[in-house]
């Protein structure tokens, strides 16, 4: 710091000027406004300055740039402190409102009327005819004297009684917690005996503003059930109270008055589960899930909607308690919560092999249906659900960047890995690398040991972990409001994990963070092996030319299926289509409509009779569009084909137009899906084009991932078309299809299978070959490095040998540059059929794509090592 720099500090550290400041501000206030203001920053001001200290005398040993922001930090927040001081004792002073200054004020008028008794009154007394208008004048005056000081001493006792009631509470609360270990401290509002008693109906307005809304024809039934629920929570209740040695008997009874108000409101909230029981049902439906997700069955069923289901039927139900007999048409003799939630799994998804899927609308509203609701339950439920949803859990957060729905591409529970369930504690959200994040919540953030994360800390309640982010603007300390920026995401997802202090275990324990925000969409859906996906002839044909196309250029397998899934919602990839052209004519298509200049630019209004924004209708496989905001991108496409003598709805023109003729931004935009740039997660890909390509964050992003995936698995599949491997692989494939035994399966090639012990990266030729060789008998080393390292590396491998010569069941390990393998990382495949002259067939993997399956055939050579195992 220069000489000028530190002389520009300490002026800014000047407390005179700071009190003038704070003085000016409370000119404008009332007196009483403006001390109670001020005893409040005074009181922030004094716990900012302990953090700063602590930070300091924390960093104090070290140096850098961290310890001289840290002292600035202390100094300045010592001067606030200090300013602070001043400017409430002189605040103090001006309130006329405060008892000390009211004695002040009786003293001095005291004083005064004593002077005028005996300077004014005592000679007219003198006199007999003025002595009777003395006397009135004294008696008036002793009334106003004696109503006014009566006024203020009841005021002034009943304000003394309520801060007696405080501080001996205060007294009392902090004796118990010295007994329980905890220090001669107030126990946070945030973990009081209210916010335990109450935990299990959080977030009192939302609960107040739901009832309200609430049918009059509920209100008998939900009195019953709050009496019902009342006897065991005014148990609990009581039990608590009795055990806080330190609270008074009138505190008690007005806890209990507050608790029996509350419950009257409770039956009309979705959610009567607490957090923690409300994460652990949600964890243990997403392990039914994944231990169903096996033989290309990958299910992830829609759990909000289960959720609110068992809370509305069962509210504040624990997995371990038994259900109540006859509560419900699916409720059995002896069944605890646990298994009911797996009779529920069985009703939405059905029973291996045959899986059948349907909803929880669908059950709820079939009169068939164990889970069948009645029209009036349904429908008073759905209004609860969509109104107030888990609004009523405490801790809401707000979304970390500016979005309608926050997009989940991975969701919190248990997922598939090989053979094994594992927990997911949780979220991945889709972001953009270079995008502002601000802060889902108020808190301090945490000492920052990640500059890849960030910590947020609500007091000793909730805790909230952003991975993914740029932490450099914190070093640990510094107080954030929610909506405060935080830095720039360093990736295109983030992972975000939530905590909560479960006061009854005394223990963080993590929570679903999807709970909390405003509202999600989902990108994992259910897919069943036998789901059959087909586009149809010519939609097909369209994709497989849009396929053959871009991989020819060296793009990515995901990122093509993404755009296609875009592409699918807007124009079922033909990109001779017209936004309107399905309306009647002269608004809707006709036969020389395509070249019309007027009709190709009719926009919103001419079209529906609204949306002005659209200046000229959307064309095209991407719906390009000239709208108010000014993006030309119709007139775009027009003049590139004009300048390129081709009809702008020519599939390859559109194509050449979006990698060479569209503007700068979305050209690179394109590039970066196709390539896999950002992403190589197709949910993940699918949203980015749609929020940075498109210009339509959130718009069915659900049908679109989903047709993305249907696209993906098509051209993985070796029977759905020949669009991800060469021609000649699917005629070889035909030809030999019958020699190769067994043939590969949904385990060795399918994202998400795979054998256990394979190390390598799914969808990679390397891990392929593993699994191919465990489906044949090999128990080979799951560790043998890049594909042209096996050559080399098999002696991890017990019993394995090499040969110039191929076998069937080899590895052939391909040095890197041979047979068109990666100069750096090589290649290895399989050896599937050897022929009488030497040449021999390979299947392989990742050629053209993560997890894209082909074959071809090679006659032995220089570069190429086979590996044979036992």
């Amino acid at each position: 710091m220069d000489k000028r720099s530190k002389e520009n500090f300490k002026a800014s550290l000047n407390v005179q000027k700071r009190v003038s400041d704070g003085i000016d501000a409370n000119a404008f206030r009332k007196p009483r406004q403006a001390t109670q203001l001020s005893k409040q920053t005074l009181k922030e001001s004094k716990k900012n300055l302990k953090v700063r200290r602590t930070n300091y005398r924390k960093l104090k040993a070290g140096s850098g740039l961290q310890v001289v922001a840290a002292k600035k930090k202390y100094l300045e927040a010592k001067a606030d402190k200090n300013a602070s001081k001043v400017v409430f004792k002189k605040a103090k002073k001006s309130d006329p409102t405060r008892a000390a200054n009211k004695a002040k004020g009786y003293a001095k008028n005291q004083a005064k009327q004593t002077a005028v008794n005996h300077l004014v009154l005592s000679p007219l007394e003198k006199d007999d005819t003025l002595r009777e208008g003395s006397d009135l004048y004294r008696k008036t005056q002793r009334t106003k004297s004696g109503l006014k000081l009566s006024k203020d001493v009841v005021t002034s006792s009943a304000k003394a009684s309520v801060n007696l009631s405080k501080h001996t509470y205060g007294l009392a609360n902090r004796s118990v917690n010295m007994v329980r270990g905890r220090g001669f401290v107030r126990t946070p509002s945030e973990l009081g005996f209210r916010r335990q008693a109450a935990k299990r109906m959080r977030n009192f307005q939302n609960k107040l503003s739901a009832a309200r809304k609430a049918k009059k024809a509920e209100q008998g039934f939900s009195l019953i059930r709050s009496i019902l629920k009342g006897q065991q929570t005014l148990s609990r209740a009581f039990t608590l109270i009795v055990t806080s040695k330190g609270l008074l008997v009138v505190l008690a009874v007005m806890f209990i008055l507050c608790l029996l108000g509350i419950l009257n409101m409770a039956s009309s909230v979705p959610t009567k589960q607490d957090d923690f029981q409300l994460t652990k049902s949600w964890t243990y439906f997403t392990k039914l899930d994944a231990e169903q997700s096996e033989d290309g069955n990958n299910f992830y069923t829609p759990l909000d909607d289960v959720m609110f289901y068992m809370n509305d039927q069962f509210e504040d139900y624990n997995l371990q308690d038994q259900v109540p007999v006859g509560s419900n048409g699916a409720a059995l003799p002896n069944q605890n919560y646990e298994q009911y939630l797996t009779g529920l799994w069985s009703a939405l998804n059905g029973s291996s092999p045959d899986y059948k899927l349907t909803t929880m609308e669908a059950l709820e509203t079939d009169k068939s249906s164990k889970y069948y609701l009645s029209p009036d339950d349904y429908s008073d439920f759905k209004e609860r659900v969509n109104e107030v949803g888990y609004d009523s859990l405490d801790g809401q957060l707000q979304f970390p960047y500016q979005t309608e729905s926050l997009v989940i591409n991975r969701r919190y529970g248990y997922e598939r890995n090989g053979d094994k369930t594992e927990l997911h504690s949780s979220i991945d959200v889709s972001s953009a690398p270079g995008q502002d994040l601000t802060s889902p919540m108020h808190g301090i953030v945490n000492s920052v040991t990640d500059p890849n994360t960030l910590v947020i800390s609500e007091a000793e309640n909730a805790r909230l972990t952003i991975v993914g982010i740029n932490s450099g603007r914190f070093i640990g300390g510094e107080t954030v409001d929610a909506g405060t920026l935080l830095g720039k995401a360093t990736k295109s997802s983030l992972n975000m994990t939530y905590e909560k202090y479960n006061e009854d275990d005394k223990k963080w324990e993590k929570v679903n963070p999807a709970f909390y925000f405003p509202k999600v969409t989902y990108t994992q859906f259910t897919s069943l092996a036998s789901d059959s996906f087909d586009p149809g002839k010519s939609v097909s044909e369209r994709a497989e030319a849009v396929y053959n196309f871009l991989t020819k250029l060296g793009y990515k397998k995901e990122g093509i299926c993404a755009i296609l899934g875009s592409f699918t919602e807007e124009s079922q990839i033909n990109p001779k289509r017209a936004e309107g052209d399905y309306l009647s004519p002269p608004v809707g298509a006709s036969g020389n409509s395509w070249d019309d200049p007027a009709w190709l630019a009719m926009g919103g209004l001419d079209i529906y009779g609204k949306y002005p924004n659209i200046l000229h209708r959307g064309l095209g496989l991407g719906q390009w569009t000239d709208t108010s905001d000014g993006s030309e991108r119709h007139t775009l496409l027009l003049n590139y084909a004009k300048a390129k003598n081709k009809k702008w709805y020519d599939l390859d023109l559109q194509l050449d137009f979006m990698l060479n003729g569209d503007t700068p931004g979305n050209q690179t935009m394109f590039k970066n899906t196709a390539s896999n740039a950002v992403s190589s997660s197709i949910p993940e890909l699918t949203n980015y084009f749609l929020t940075y390509w498109e210009g339509n964050p959130g718009d069915k992003i659900q049908a679109r991932v989903q047709a993305a995936q249907n696209w993906f698995t098509y051209f993985s599949n070796n029977g759905g078309s020949d669009a991800d491997m060469s021609a000649s692989s699917k005629e070889l494939f035909e030809k030999y299809k019958d020699k190769i035994k067994p043939l590969p399966s949904n385990k060795e090639t399918q994202q998400g299978q795979g054998w256990p012990g394979n190390g390598y990266e799914p969808g990679n030729c390397t891990w392929y070959v593993f699994n191919r060789q465990a489906q044949i008998g090999h128990n080979i080393n799951g560790y043998m490095g890049n594909g042209g390292q096996w050559g080399y590396n098999y002696t991890k491998t017990p019993g394995a040998t090499i040969d110039s010569k191929p076998q069937v069941g080899d590895a052939v390990s391909f040095s890197p540059g041979v047979a068109g393998s990666s100069s750096e990382y090589g290649h290895v495949a399989q050896v599937e059929v050897v022929n009488p002259d030497g040449t021999f067939l390979v299947s392989e993997m990742n050629t053209l794509g993560l997890y894209s399956m082909g074959y071809r055939m090679f006659k032995p050579g220089a570069g190429m090592t086979f590996v044979h195992f036992k």
